[in-house]
């Protein structure tokens, strides 16, 4: 896009920049609001590191001194983000390089708020294998799914942004090519392997024979594991375990149980309480809740108690700004903040019908003493409301002293729920909206494992059950290691409830307990994803 390199004026180009940003930090509010609705940790936090490098003082510094030397707005910021690449490029890091393609994205997003120019999409077929440079994590996200059967760029990473919401998204991708990706042809037919890490430019017909039977025999895998789904995860030596499903709403309830899962693992609310101007009533979550439990034909629902804060804002809260805000002011802490609006919840979830099919998640719990005040606080509320029933209640272990002291909160909670996602950022340090660590921040690190390995071992003390609600319950390697480490229940996004279902009938239980305490010995997660492999080269 060629810019304007003259400004017309200082002030009026400091003016069209920040209402460019507010612009484009809108909108990528909403892409984080949205993902959030439909359950898309990948997503919402690729959006959440997008939103940081938006507001990067170095970056919108460096852009102003273009601005006060007389330059355009498009033009100074535009230079401020090639600088900062430049840099990243040149330090010789390729987690760190991989980070260029974000700030591009960055970067085309405010040229266009700031001249209006969107960039044409791309001609798609019914079938398509998009290739490219590059591509934008907002693009992809913006592509129409039924048309995307895969995914070629000349440039990226495995570790980079476009690669992960790739997975996320089941599209097949291949990354980092190198420049021969871009001499393909518009409409040329290519077979994609991605599992192989393979592409044929030139498929004669017997390739496509071929590729077309191993499509079909992946197909016929899918609508083998869906015929099935509906059936109990039993492993080979009899232990069951129960496969649950991650939702937002009872639409996402419907499409669990359309994949047979077994319950409801996670529900969370917060699609109730985002993108509004005040919070909504207990007559409107009541509602919203008992839909969801309408929607499960008599299974149980795990929900959530709301969790703002950190990367998730509720303007309608006026939340104190916080320089680190994943160890601010967040989960239950924040309810505890907002009693009123904590309460509101409680009764609305002490609303539905029956008590029985509900089981109520508390997030954040750091220590035995929030939970006592908080069962105390339900055990009040539902003597006020004349309720006979009272809800299970359990705590979800995402940070470390939590699962340290598992053998105490089991006293008091009727399950454990391991949010692997805040756990894994909690045990490492390292925050997972800061798009340079993705790469490192792996769930199946020793010392993570061997936290859940505890945690577990803390709740079999009272009898007490553990389940993983987070990523790592969606991962094929992590499986037959949670199991083995005694977790119960799996609880993962709706296309996957046959898939997990399948990979757990293949497990015995007892050569997965064996395996999973020496991995605890291991040092590192690649050696770790490394055995595993060995072990379950199904996973």
């Amino acid at each position: 896009m060629p810019l304007p390199e003259q400004g017309a004026g200082i002030a009026a180009e400091r003016v069209a920049l920040a209402a460019a940003l507010g612009k484009v930090r809108d909108q990528i509010s909403s892409g984080i609001d949205s993902a959030l609705r439909r359950g898309a940790t990948a997503e919402s936090d690729i959006f959440a590191a997008h939103l940081a490098l938006l507001d990067d003082p170095e970056l919108l510094a460096a852009a102003e001194n273009d601005i006060a030397a007389g330059r355009g707005a498009g033009f100074g910021f535009r230079r401020a983000v090639r600088a900062q690449c430049a840099i990243l490029a040149g330090l010789g890091n390729q987690l760190l390089a991989e980070r260029v393609a974000d700030l591009k994205d960055i970067e085309r997003q405010v040229l266009v708020a700031l001249y209006g120019e969107p960039e044409q999409g791309p001609e798609l077929f019914d079938a398509s294998i998009l290739v490219a440079e590059d591509l934008a994590p907002s693009a992809l996200t913006r592509l129409p799914r039924g048309k995307v059967a895969g995914i070629i760029t000349a440039a990226g990473g495995a570790s980079g942004h476009v690669a992960i919401l790739a997975r996320s998204l089941g599209i097949p991708a291949l990354v980092a090519c190198g420049p021969s990706a871009l001499a393909l042809e518009q409409g040329q037919t290519l077979v994609l392997d991605a599992r192989a890490g393979l592409a044929h430019p030139r498929p004669g017909a017997a390739d496509l024979a071929a590729a077309r039977a191993e499509i079909e025999k992946l197909e016929a895998r899918r609508r083998m594991m869906q015929a099935s789904a509906n059936a109990p995860a039993i492993t080979v030596d009899g232990v069951a375990i129960e496969v649950a499903v991650n939702i937002a709403n009872a639409d996402d309830a419907r499409e669990g149980v359309a994949h047979g899962a077994d319950a409801v693992g996670l529900l969370r609310t917060e699609f109730l309480f985002i993108d509004r101007r005040d919070a909504p009533n207990q007559a409107e979550q009541t509602a919203a809740y008992q839909a969801v439990l309408d929607a499960l034909d008599g299974r149980n629902a795990i929900i959530r108690t709301l969790d703002v804060g950190g990367d998730k804002d509720v303007p309608y809260l006026q939340l104190p700004p916080e320089p680190n805000p994943a160890l601010g002011l967040r989960g239950i802490r924040t309810g505890f903040a907002y009693p009123d609006m904590l309460d509101t919840q409680l009764r609305a979830l002490l609303a539905v019908k029956p008590l029985s099919r509900l089981r109520i998640l508390v997030p954040m719990i750091a220590d035995v003493g929030e939970l006592i005040r908080l069962r105390e606080r339900i055990e009040q509320l539902a003597g006020e409301m004349n309720l006979s029933e009272r809800p299970q209640l359990g705590v979800m272990v995402e940070v470390p002293s939590a699962a340290l002291l598992a053998d105490q909160l089991a006293k008091h909670a009727d399950f454990l729920s391991i949010g692997s996602n805040d756990l894994t950022q909690y045990t490492l340090a390292m925050d997972r909206c800061n798009a340079t660590l993705a790469a490192r921040i792996d769930s199946l690190h020793p010392g993570l494992l061997r936290l859940i390995a505890i945690a577990v071992d803390g709740a079999k003390q009272h009898g007490k059950w553990v389940g993983v609600c987070g990523a790592m319950a969606s991962d094929p390697q992590a499986v037959p290691v949670l199991i083995g480490l005694g977790v119960a229940e799996l609880s993962v996004s709706p296309r996957l409830v046959p898939e997990v279902k399948s990979l757990v009938r293949g497990l015995s239980r007892r050569h997965c307990e064996e395996e999973a305490r020496r991995l605890l010995t291991l040092a590192s997660p690649q050696a770790v994803r490394g055995r595993v492999t060995e072990l379950w080269p199904g996973a």
